[in-house]
């Protein structure tokens, strides 16, 4: 049997005509995709599959997937298993056949045989069973796709795909015509899984799957072919890439991957970022556990920032102190926390005050400022205004919350109805009020500022908040949030690398991403 010569991407092509798939192909092997499945089942009237496979520009994968394993075939099975024995006398370079119906189809000629197992609902206990049984209908791959229900659900499954793709490639394996071990993919479906697709290649499989388009998501947490290749740089990841990470819930608006990876490309440093999606009761298993996928280090965001102290071994006195971590360094078996969000808070205010927080006494020395919100950010800038010896009082629309925040630092409180009482030197913005799509709210009305006060916005889109926008016209200082968030991103790249990111590169991929977006 010949050996088929992939790339370590298969683009799905899943769309309703047999000229827009054969088109999609084209421009995909132009870009250099070298294997596409191509999916039957979405195909609105009845395949050709002579004009689909002798169009063809690079290898292809022939499937024809049941509703019941999240396809869209609406006729018969006869009629489907009838179309996939023609299929494999046709050639392709794969055929895919689901493993309770691939003993009814023989093996013809130099088609390989990838034979699947889909479970959308759960991940099955005993997968060295399912292996088994998988591998007695003759397959070149086994591929098994699942919904895991917990991180020890998605680690298990990528353990066992480890351990298989281990075993194969030491025996010689049947897809590179070396041997007769079985390579197999694994698929952990959903947002929880979306980095398993991008870390594929750590755990031996062959390829990883990707879809045409954002408009063409054909499966929960399968990623664009186009951001696999550019902001994961997929194709140059190898056993040597280091990886890091997030975690957050929800994780799709975060821009944590976009600064991490391009910073990365920029710098020319071995290492890619990826998303992971937790639920809250998730979140102490994934640390103890990360080191098994070769994470050093990840970003912590909401919700987790509270969550994940009681799981360090380590940390610096502003987690102790905040008791919120947003960064997380893996080593030497340790889990060792950061707090880089005061830091880079304090630094962003100073700095537009004209002063250095390098300096031991700083500008903010018995300064009066106000802290609107006592959620994380509030905790984070409160702790560090103090620090840096300004007098702070804090408020919120939850009066009981900015109190036991005021008790904790030991700083003064005001009700959120009484916030105008007060004239300080600084106002910071830490509630998401004004945030995007609500750009038309502020959290502190236009008539109460006054020229010479600095006000500060811990809300990064749109960068020139309502806040911002009437602070600068009553003349006042100004900091917006793309600063702060650019401040915490260096130190988080610096802790994580070792290396000093490039401020104005982000600062700049910020702005181009939010404007871009609108």
């Amino acid at each position: 049997m010949r050996t088929v010569s992939i790339k370590m991407i298969c683009v799905t092509i899943a769309c309703g005509s047999h000229t827009r798939m054969i088109t999609e192909q084209r421009k995909l092997a132009s870009e250099g995709i070298q294997l596409v499945e191509l999916r039957l089942d979405f195909l609105r009237r009845e395949p050709d599959l002579y004009r689909l496979l002798s169009a063809r520009t690079g290898a292809v994968i022939v499937t024809a997937r049941r509703k019941q394993d999240g396809g869209m075939w609406n006729e018969s099975e006869s009629k489907r298993l009838a179309l996939l024995r023609s299929a494999i006398v046709s050639e392709p370079e794969f055929v895919d056949l689901e493993y309770d119906v691939a003993g009814e189809i023989e093996r013809f000629g130099t088609t390989r045989r990838i034979i699947s197992y889909h479970d959308l609902n759960q991940t099955p206990n005993d997968l060295d069973k399912l292996f088994v049984d998988m591998e007695s209908k003759d397959p070149d791959i086994i591929k098994i796709a699942v919904t895991p229900k917990s991180v020890d659900d998605m680690f298990r499954l990528m353990k066992f795909v480890s351990d298989k793709n281990r075993v194969a490639k030491e025996a010689g394996d049947k897809l590179s015509g070396n041997g007769n071990g079985i390579r197999v993919i694994g698929i952990c479906m959903g947002e929880l899984g979306k980095a398993t697709r991008i870390l594929a290649k750590r755990f031996g499989m062959p390829f990883t799957y990707a879809t045409f388009s954002r408009e063409r998501i054909i499966a929960p947490g399968i990623l664009v072919y186009d951001e696999l290749l550019g902001l994961y740089h997929y194709e140059t990841t190898n056993n040597d890439t280091a990886v890091y990470g997030i975690i957050a819930n929800p994780i799709g608006h975060s821009l944590s991957p976009l600064i991490h990876n391009r910073s990365y490309i920029e710098q020319k440093i071995n290492a890619v970022y990826v998303p992971f999606q937790l639920e809250s009761h998730d979140v102490h298993r994934f640390l103890e556990r990360a080191a098994e996928f070769g994470i050093r280090g990840i970003s912590v965001t909401i919700p987790h920032k509270v969550t994940v102290v009681e799981r360090l071994t380590r940390m610096e006195p502003a987690v102790d102190k905040i008791g919120a971590c947003n960064t997380i360094v893996f080593k030497n078996g340790e889990r060792i926390g950061y707090n880089t969000d005061y830091t880079a808070a304090v630094s962003s205010i100073e700095t537009a005050m004209g002063g250095d927080i390098k300096n031991e006494i700083g500008i903010l020395q018995g300064k009066s400022a106000l802290v609107l919100g006592a959620g994380g950010a509030g905790m984070a800038l409160v702790y560090g205004l103090k620090k840096r010896g300004a007098s702070v009082t804090v408020t919120d629309a939850d009066n009981k919350r900015a109190t036991e925040l005021s008790i904790q630092f030991g700083c003064d409180t005001i009700r959120w109805e009484d916030r105008y009482n007060l004239t300080p030197e600084i106002i910071a913005n830490c509630t998401p009020v004004g945030m995007y799509p609500n750009i038309n709210e502020t959290p502190f009305e236009h008539h109460k500022l006054f020229a010479g006060m600095l006000v500060f916005d811990a809300v990064y889109n749109p960068e020139n908040t309502l806040l911002i926008k009437s602070a600068k016209e009553r003349g006042c200082k100004v900091v917006s949030g793309i600063e702060m968030f650019v401040g915490q991103a260096c130190l988080q790249f610096k802790l994580f690398t070792g290396e000093k990111a490039s401020a104005a590169f982000i600062r700049k991929l910020i702005k181009d991403t939010i404007a871009s977006a609108k």
